[in-house]
């Protein structure tokens, strides 16, 4: 069926990368594709170290070619080495650097520290380095070390944006894994918030702008000169007037009533 052929080319595919990763790995292989197409198998290997692939005078290229046709039955392969622009800032070439220098037995805090300082002088906005595993002599525990600096992300969509490497170091007493994260100089991630940069003339009009509605309101507050205020007329409380009145009336009432009890 269709459905097998898909599934053994993409096997066949694997395989092949997880071959060539450990056959040039001293050459510190940043990423490795295959392309089929009906005549060739093209294989394109990105490296840091192309001169470690190709050999004197093409003939470690040529073994590798011959043992890829004779091993996984390819037809017509075709290998091609592209160097990495600036091996410093890929993650995959960095996590393998640090896996072959735990291998040697390099003290891992030494190791991840120099490689973060070297990542970050580069120009990266942020790194982080994760191992995993026994970092002791005999006997260690397992347990993580990490490192980090700058900006990273680690969640949402903006994660697809970091660049991400793994290696696995197998030293003498247990297996390492290392895993390097980086945040690529030229990266913008969706919440960066970009302030354009204003020259001398626009913070100038700026400044005159702010200072408009300050003069006004002090305009308005500085009294007119030529007109003087006319002082408020004060009016009496009336209250005072109306409760005199009621004592009268009261007064008069008990008068009155004093004259009709006599008579």
């Amino acid at each position: 069926m269709i459905e097998r052929e898909f599934v053994k080319d993409a096997t066949t595919g694997l395989t092949i990368k997880e071959y060539l990763m450990e056959e040039v790995r001293q050459a510190l292989p940043s990423d490795i594709q295959v392309l089929r197409t009906p005549l060739v198998t093209r294989i394109v290997l990105k490296v840091a170290r192309p001169a470690l692939v190709i050999g004197r005078k093409g003939h470690r290229i040529k073994q590798l070619t011959e043992t890829l046709r004779k091993k996984f039955r390819l037809e017509n392969p075709q290998i091609e080495v592209v160097p990495v622009q600036n091996s410093t800032l890929d993650a995959q070439v960095q996590a393998i650097r640090i896996a072959i220098a735990l291998e040697h037995g390099q003290n891992w805090r030494r190791v991840m520290n120099r490689t973060l300082q070297r990542i970050m002088a580069a120009g990266a906005k942020g790194c982080e380095i994760v191992v995993k595993g026994k970092l002791g002599a005999r006997g260690a525990k397992k347990r993580t070390e990490r490192v980090l600096a700058g900006y990273m992300k680690k969640c949402g969509d903006p994660v697809k944006l970091v660049d991400q490497g793994h290696a696995i170091a197998k030293t003498k007493w247990a297996t390492i894994g290392v895993h390097v994260y980086i945040v690529h100089p030229e990266t913008t991630f969706p919440d960066h918030v970009a302030v354009p940069e204003l020259s001398d003339e626009d913070l100038k009009r700026i400044e005159e702008k702010l200072s408009q509605p300050q003069q006004a309101e002090k305009r308005e507050e500085e009294p007119v000169e030529g007109k003087k205020e006319t002082p408020k007329k004060r009016t009496r409380k009336t209250t005072r007037k109306k409760s005199v009145k009621k004592e009268e009336v009261a007064d008069g009432d008990s008068k009155s009533e004093g004259t009709q009890g006599n008579e």
